[in-house]
């Protein structure tokens, strides 16, 4: 599958310097862990001054999971980025609400990063889904169900300049999250990749099931229910 028929994720939050490339790095590790083709992803800010460097203590967590940040650019949110990607995951409501003033046509395909998570976690049937795109639009219908969680809680924290307690509070929250999401959506991504093998003819519903089947027991067994743990996890 190449990046033309990959799906685009964008991860956006305000500086482009913590939350989103964290996210963005730790997620591409992580789909790699999973022997699995992940989207494309690229990550920007709302309020970003494009050119900087990552912040050091973000740089060092992202070091604590094998992550390179040091190398990361920080990138501006625009409408051209927008339009070429079929996901956005944010780091809070607020930045859903800044991403929908520029496309309110994304509606169906923005979410926060741990709404997307919290979704994947209710929807039954995620593992059915057979490709990334119809994946999004099971999760934007569940968008219906009544909440069991507040609103607040599908928030990443913004650790910038507070104490040790709330960069570890966001760390949880966003393994949390990129744990739920490589899991949940690596059989969909799985099935669309066999599905575009040259000379194979698409993939029957049954054959979505079973390719499901297997990616979920072969995902499961490689993180045996945990949370991502540094230096073990290799995530």
């Amino acid at each position: 599958m190449n990046q033309l028929s990959r799906p685009r994720v964008l991860i956006v939050c305000t500086a482009n310097a913590i939350r989103s490339p964290f996210v963005e790095h730790l997620l591409r590790a992580r789909f790699a862990d999973a022997s699995v083709v992940g989207p494309v992803l690229t990550s920007e800010g709302t309020a970003a001054r494009p050119g900087r460097s990552a912040e050091p203590d973000a740089v060092e967590l992202g070091r604590e999971y094998g992550l390179d940040l040091a190398g990361h650019r920080t990138r501006s949110l625009d409408e051209v980025m927008l339009r070429e990607s079929s996901t956005v995951l944010c780091a809070a409501a607020v930045h859903r609400r800044a991403v929908l003033d520029m496309r309110p046509d994304a509606l169906d395909t923005t979410f926060t990063v741990r709404e997307f998570a919290r979704l994947l976690r209710e929807e039954r049937d995620a593992s059915a889904a057979e490709d990334w795109e119809s994946l999004v639009r099971r999760l934007a219908r569940g968008r219906t169900r009544a909440r069991r969680t507040p609103a607040g809680d599908d928030d990443l924290v913004d650790p910038v300049g507070q104490p040790e307690a709330v960069w570890r509070e966001f760390e949880r929250a966003a393994t949390d999250a990129v744990e739920a999401i490589t899991m949940h959506t690596a059989p969909a991504l799985a099935a669309a990749a066999a599905d575009r093998l040259p000379g194979r003819p698409p993939m029957t519903r049954r054959e979505h099931r079973e390719r499901a089947r297997r990616v979920g027991s072969s995902d499961a067994s490689l993180d045996g229910g945990r949370p991502l743990t540094p230096g073990v996890d290799g995530g």
